[in-house]
């Protein structure tokens, strides 16, 4: 991909498109792997609250047409949209027959187990037949049934895990993937359609707390000031999280394989040290920890807007939480320039907060709003970092101590994605 700094073509054309299904950090990469293959592709840049994707490409190597078939050959729907257009409404039952039908699959396969099984709780928690503490027994007919309930779970993801294996990357598509196989592979088939069924579960409401602040944010923008439509900067924090995603996941992957392999040849628990690396695996997946700053930035910035208070980013955030003056002079000191609506064009434009005060507000209750604003954006973010490594840390000594299934790993996971994303959105409303 070239640097469009040393470019200066007056050919270039930007195109913003829409991938509706882009709610995770793994899309993002996944999207990004596909474009910038494109030697067309100038600059890429990501909105993963409103799912959007915007490109400056050269005409005279590549087309919008070109780009769209690459992000759809990675398995997710993509579509135009108009750099001014809201996303469009969504409905809460949007993929939701999926889930339905893997969950009717598992309750078939549990019931079948249960017509089989000496009790009715070997069915839900498996009984003993080795050494391993793991190890279920199942009906033919109820192996069945779970299998069928991992291919309807999971369906919509093996073609973007494909994708990013052409692409060298361990993404939650293909963790996801292999540990549901992992588990099937090793007799877990009810491990296997429960873990299928949860992530099902876990993609909807991801889904749906990124489309809950969809539609918050549109709906606070048809009220009024919205934040203007132009390169933000991103604040520091974020892209510390963006690095250390793509450090954490390998690493985590790695440890995964290590669990796998190392302890069994010292004790030969093949079988149960491997069911721990699944979990490994699972809490591999970095969603929560890379939506969690983007989402609190937005709701920050689009409340503030509301009140005539512009932020370009989230590092004039950043930045203007380390001052406990609320001045110009004060914000100026650390980096931040406010500028006043009516003020010079070269102003306006160079500034990192706009305000535009409304009637009877006076400019100073603007710039302690912001300062306000900017205080409970950097707390929360941190809340939400703390939540989110917080949750693998525990997740990943349980899994080594043997002492957190497959199930509730994935269920932890992605309560801190739902948790991250709602505490964000708490900066909707502007607080005194």
């Amino acid at each position: 991909m070239s640097d469009p700094s040393t470019t200066g073509s007056p050919r270039l054309q930007d195109v913003r498109l829409r991938v509706p299904a882009m709610d995770c950090a793994d899309e993002v990469a996944l999207v990004r792997g596909a474009v910038e293959a494109d030697p067309g592709v100038v600059a890429v840049a990501f909105d993963l609250v409103h799912a959007r994707v915007d490109l400056t490409i050269d005409p005279a190597l590549t087309s919008e047409t070109a780009v769209r078939a690459a992000i759809a050959g990675t398995g997710l729907a993509v579509e135009s949209a108009r750099p001014s257009e809201a996303p469009p409404a969504t409905s809460a039952f949007t993929g939701a027959l999926d889930v339905v039908a893997c969950g009717a699959l598992v309750v078939v396969g549990w019931v079948l187990d249960g017509l089989a099984a000496d009790t009715w709780l070997e069915a839900v928690i498996g009984h003993r037949e080795s050494d391993s503490a793991f190890a279920h027994g199942h009906a033919p007919a109820a192996v069945v049934a779970y299998a069928a309930a991992v291919v309807v779970g999971l369906w919509r993801l093996w073609p973007r895990a494909l994708a990013a294996l052409r692409h060298l990357r361990l993404d939650m598509h293909v963790l996801v993937c292999v540990s549901a196989a992992g588990a099937a592979a090793i007799g877990q088939w009810a491990e296997a359609a429960a873990v299928a069924f949860l992530f099902a579960v876990a993609h909807r409401l991801e889904a749906w707390s990124l489309e809950r602040a969809r539609d918050a944010l549109t709906r606070v923008a048809s009220r009024g000031v919205v934040p203007a439509d132009r390169r933000q900067e991103s604040a520091p924090v974020e892209r510390w999280i963006e690095r250390f995603a793509g450090v954490y996941t390998p690493a985590v992957t790695l440890a995964a394989v290590a669990v796998a392999v190392g302890p069994p040849l010292a004790d030969g628990e093949w079988s149960a040290w491997f069911y721990r690396a699944l979990v490994f695996l699972v809490m591999a997946c970095p969603c929560a920890l890379v939506i969690s700053t983007p989402v609190t930035v937005v709701a920050a910035v689009t409340a503030l807007a509301t009140r005539g208070v512009i932020v370009r980013g989230g590092a004039p955030l950043e930045r203007a939480a380390a001052t406990a003056h609320h001045s110009r002079e004060a914000y100026a000191a650390v980096g931040v320039r406010v500028a006043i609506d009516g003020e010079a064009a070269e102003a306006l434009a160079a500034a990192d907060v706009v305000l535009v005060p409304a009637a009877g507000a006076g400019q100073a209750d603007a710039l302690a709003l912001f300062g306000r604003q900017a205080r409970r954006a950097v707390a929360v973010i941190r809340q939400n970092v703390a939540i989110s490594l917080g949750t693998k840390a525990v997740f990943l000594a349980s899994a080594l101590l043997g002492s957190a299934p497959l199930w509730l790993a994935v269920i932890a996971d992605t309560g801190a994605t739902v948790a991250v994303t709602l505490n964000g959105l708490r900066l909707l409303r502007l607080g005194r």
